[in-house]
């Protein structure tokens, strides 16, 4: 902040109207309405631009409209009692549920209203959730989104400022690492006076921007930091009555909605706290010695907004409406029109919320006017983007979907279906010709989920390629893709496949001999692959007859048992693909004992024995056990198929010893008897 303003405090704000403020829709739920929720700094705007009444003045007039659709703005807190525990009802037939009390909570409720996620009923965890999917259009905001993604986009309309309100000379002017000390706990009097900093509820946006800008996470706010009121309430922001009532009493708050009060285009909150003393301080961004009012005061008594303080790049921010990405995306199967002509500004349209006439309200109510209303292109800084903020909502992508092209003459028959995974909610269809030119109409087609294929005419003999996407309610490009090549009508095949064991045991391989049959003249070429649920387990390439045999270890089909095989033919330039199952069962593997073992051993030793187990293609783990008739002598662990056991001493005579394998998951027992004589 290189420039200083000489006013820093108010001495009282104007007289006020007692106008009521309508702050939800006063016509209640009607159609073709876009409903928003969130931020209370821009819900005063939000509703003088729905063309509510606001503290007495009618906006009818100066209403922002488009394609027949008006805008329907639900206040943070309940309009009359300040409630934070009511209810809304946006849709005619839709669910009541919570009402979003800040920015934080407004993107939480778009996230579930676009996802389909399920919202607090009430304030009450009791009541439960309930789903709120198209309840909401849009979410007034005052900070950056909160999660990673592309989901949302935070569309800029106006420019704000967050400083802080206090009470007590002490507090007039402070620097930002004052603030941060203060918010910190480290820094608890000043000049004698003793600080009680408060701050707003943690759905509040001016909270999380101001933590942002002093650099204080909330993990390090101060113990005597307060969020309760002087009523015992949650301290509601840019309401500075029962908050700032004492020297030393400190809270951040929206300058634009502060100015809005006290000059009485918007409820005055704060004007008790105000006429007891109650200020906005003077803030040095840089602790360099220079301070800046964040306002101004006129002559006739009212305020404004210090294009200097709302400038800072640290204090001053954008305030924005976050709407779905996808909504405002004209190539998009969610593409919302009239959404999209309020909220945003291109090359060849300027958003209604940034008229003449809008532009005039939006100043009014204290918010600096931006050349970049309207922006959606993400690649300018004012444009955030961000993820879907219920954590409770999947982030998984969707699989890749199963795609079938049928080709014919002059036409292309396209069929898909998901795989498992995360929902789909839209596919995108590319289709394009050998040279790699889009076919009309699908260049990126866009449809709705229940949409599973489509039919291509007119088309010229040639390859196509077909890729068709899956796409989540993220919408990214790359979220999940499948490529189809397809050419000239083919022929159809069939797969004939035989094993050569039907028992085979484990550890082996198994000979899969595969014949690809065909009606035309030409033998197929090419690859047949053996799969084991969607493991590729072998391949082979076909001979001059069409013929290969495809090797497979029983090693890589899990457990022994029965064993069902998809054997695939790939398909070439003149083949359709095709497949068959094979089945055999999978058996135990028969093992190998050998054991060596002294033949004459002291009856005051022990003897050691030692056994070696294998098996084809497979290492034996397990026990091994010696008895000396039921009695036994010794025990010991495999370790890569062998192991010594020393077995107890035996009494003076000729011992028959049955050693004994007792075989695993994958391998059969076997015993074997040797005899040892103790003298």
């Amino acid at each position: 902040m290189a420039t200083a303003v000489v006013v820093a405090t108010l001495t009282s704000p104007l007289a006020l109207t007692s106008g009521t403020a309508f702050a939800d829709p006063g016509t209640g739920i009607t159609a073709h309405q876009l409903v928003g929720v969130g931020s209370d700094v821009t819900q005063d705007v939000l509703d003088a631009l729905a063309g509510e009444t606001v503290n007495g003045t009618s906006y009818a007039a100066t209403a922002v409209t488009a394609d027949g659709y008006t805008l329907a703005s639900y206040d943070a807190t309940e309009p009359g009692t300040g409630s934070t525990t009511s209810q809304i009802k946006t849709r005619t037939s839709g669910p009541t549920f919570l009402r979003p009390n800040g920015a934080n909570a407004g993107r939480l409720a778009l996230s579930d209203s676009v996802a389909g996620g399920n919202y607090a009923v009430s304030s009450s965890a009791n009541d439960g959730t309930v789903n709120i999917q198209d309840q909401i259009d849009f979410a007034r905001n005052t900070s950056a989104p909160a999660a990673s993604g592309t989901a949302l986009t935070a569309i800029p309309f106006a420019r704000d400022a967050v400083g802080y309100a206090a009470k007590g000379s002490a507090l007039s002017q402070l620097t930002k690492q004052q603030l941060h000390d203060i918010y910190t706990g480290a820094l608890t009097e000043i000049n004698g006076v003793k600080i009680h900093p408060f701050i707003p509820n943690s759905g509040a946006g001016t909270r999380t921007f101001f933590q942002k800008a002093i650099g204080v996470t909330d993990a390090q706010l101060g113990s005597n930091v307060d969020t309760l009121d002087y009523d015992g309430k949650a301290v509601q922001q840019n309401r500075l009555n029962k908050v700032v009532e004492n020297d030393g009493d400190i809270v951040p708050l929206s300058i634009a909605s502060f100015v809005a009060q006290h000059n009485g285009t918007a409820p005055d909150r704060s004007a008790t706290a105000v006429a007891g003393g109650a200020f906005v301080g003077s803030l040095d961004e840089t602790n360099g010695g220079t301070y800046t009012a964040p306002v101004i005061q006129n002559a006739d008594g009212t305020i404004s907004s210090n294009p200097d303080f709302f400038g800072d790049a640290t204090f001053g921010r954008d305030v924005s409406n976050v709407v779905s990405t996808r909504a405002i995306d004209p190539t998009s199967v969610f593409f919302n029109q009239p959404l999209y002509d309020v909220f945003v500004t291109d090359d060849s349209h300027t958003a209604a919320l940034a008229s003449n006439s809008a532009q005039s309200v939006i100043a009014k109510f204290g918010f600096l006017n931006v050349s970049y209303n309207g922006v959606a292109d993400p690649t300018n800084k004012h444009v955030k983007l961000g993820g879907l903020e219920d954590t409770n909502l999947s982030k998984a992508v969707p699989a890749a979907p199963s795609v079938t092209a049928t080709p014919g003459a002059g036409a292309l028959a396209l069929s898909w279906a998901p795989n498992a995974g995360a929902a789909v909610s839209d596919y995108r269809v590319t289709v394009k010709d050998g040279n790699g030119a889009a076919v009309s109409g699908y260049a990126y087609k866009d449809v709705p989920a229940s949409t599973t294929g489509a039919n291509l005419t007119g088309l010229t003999a040639g390859s196509y390629t077909v890729t068709v996407y899956a796409a989540d309610i993220n919408g990214n490009s790359d979220a999940t893709t499948t490529g189809v090549v397809v050419g000239a009508a083919k022929t159809a095949t069939t797969v004939t496949a035989s094993a050569a064991v039907a028992k085979p045991a484990y550890g082996t391989t198994e000979s899969i001999a595969v014949t690809v049959g065909h009606t035309d003249a030409t033998v197929p070429t090419g690859t047949v692959a053996a799969y084991y649920g969607s493991t590729k387990v072998g391949s082979a390439t076909l001979n001059a007859s069409g013929k290969a045999t495809v090797k497979v270890a029983t090693t890589k089909l899990g457990a022994v048992g029965a064993k069902t095989l998809s054997i695939r033919y790939g398909g070439d330039s003149a083949h359709n693909t095709s497949s068959k199952n094979v089945g055999f069962t999978v058996v135990k593997a028969t093992p190998t004992l050998t054991v060596t073992a002294p033949a004459r051993i002291s009856h005051t030793k022990h003897a050691t024995i030692t056994v070696k187990v294998s098996a084809t293609g497979v290492t034996p783990t397990g026990k091994v056990r010696i008895y000396k008739g039921s009695t036994l002598v010794g025990t010991g662990t495999l370790s890569g198929g062998k192991v010594s056991v020393t077995i107890a001493k035996l009494a003076t005579g000729r011992h028959t010893l049955s050693v004994r394998y007792a075989g695993n998951s994958v391998v059969n027992a076997k015993s074997k008897s040797v005899v040892v004589t103790s003298y």
